[in-house]
Order: structure tokens, then sequence, then C-alpha cells
């Protein structure tokens, strides 16, 4: 089965597969912020094979793809804080949130600081490509390097108790790892 998301061709779903291959049978919650054409929802709902399972994508705009009942897709802006919390309140805590939304800095700002509280303890908030910042011909990215960084110096108070930073060729990913009291557990 092809699956139409870009996390296959750019080697995402290496480093998702070797992350929650854990959780791969666990009954697990996860939000994908920015779903395109839905085929990370679908590679999502092949991959993690517990019946009860919960898939919850946002975008602006909905896919015209059907989806197994295990996935439930929202139309919602990432600066709506009540439809975020609306959305966090009926389908998390989340063992795991991704952020491939618009990639500029204030509405990626507005996810975390939204949605971080609503990882459970030992799941993952994950930002991809964060290295927009870099791409010199994308000025509007600015500010995306500068948040990754930011959250890093506040892993203290965040209880984050493992965190990666990637960056390759054609590939950006931080993880998140909530903890109870963060690194110094």
């Amino acid at each position: 089965m092809g699956y139409d998301t870009d996390k296959i061709a750019n080697g995402l779903m290496e480093n998702y597969k070797t992350l929650f291959s854990p959780l791969q049978h666990k009954k697990i919650s996860i939000l994908e912020i920015g779903i395109l054409e839905g085929g990370s929802l679908l590679y999502w709902d092949n991959y993690f094979q517990h019946l009860e399972t919960v898939i919850v994508g946002l975008d602006l705009s909905l896919p015209s793809v059907e989806f197994s009942d295990r996935v439930k897709v929202f139309k919602c802006d990432q600066n709506d804080n009540k439809g975020l919390r609306t959305i966090a309140g009926e389908y998390g805590p989340f063992d795991i949130i991704i952020d491939d939304g618009s990639h500029f800095r204030k509405e990626t700002e507005n996810c975390f600081r939204e949605l971080f509280a609503e990882v459970a303890i030992g799941g993952y908030y994950i930002i991809e490509d964060w290295a927009a910042g870099y791409w010199r011909d994308r000025p509007m990215y600015a500010g995306m390097v500068e948040l990754i960084n930011e959250i890093i110096a506040r892993i203290p108070e965040l209880s984050i108790s493992e965190s990666r930073v990637i960056l390759e060729k054609n590939k950006a990913l931080a993880f998140f790892r909530k903890g109870e009291t963060g690194w110094q557990e």
C-alpha cells in the first residue's frame, strides 16, 4: 500500500519506526497537526496495531480520504486555542503529538504552548521541519530554529526527560519526551 506522505521519501518514517516501535501494539492516542492528503494518518492507522488506538489529525482543510473508525480528522487552525483545547480535551492526553503544520514560528509555538501539557507522561511532542528557518529561499520561516533552542533551554521547567534534535539532508526533527520531573529524574 502506498501512502501519500513526504515522511517516507525524506526518511522520517525510519526515525519514527525506531522511536515508536515500543508503542506499536499498545493502546495509544496520536495527534498530528498538518495532515495534507492524509497519507501519514493512513500509515499510522496501519502501523499501530492496537484496535483501540486513536489517531487524530487536524489541518486547515480536510483530505478526501476514507479513514477507518480509529482516525478522526478536524478542520482547525493552529492559532485556534479553543479548538485545540477542545480536541485535546476529547482525545488527550496524547502519547504522540506531531506538529507538521505551517512551519511558521507563531503557529508552531502556539501549538506547543497549548498542547505540550496534553502529552502523557512518557509521551512525545515532535516538531517536524524546524530547520525551515535555514532555507535561504524561504525567509518567511525565520524563527523556527530559535524556537527549538528556546524549548531546549526550558527542558528542566517543562519536565522534558529526553530530547533529540535531528538535522540531516531533507530532514529536521525535534523530539521532546515528557517525564514526570524532567531529565534529572
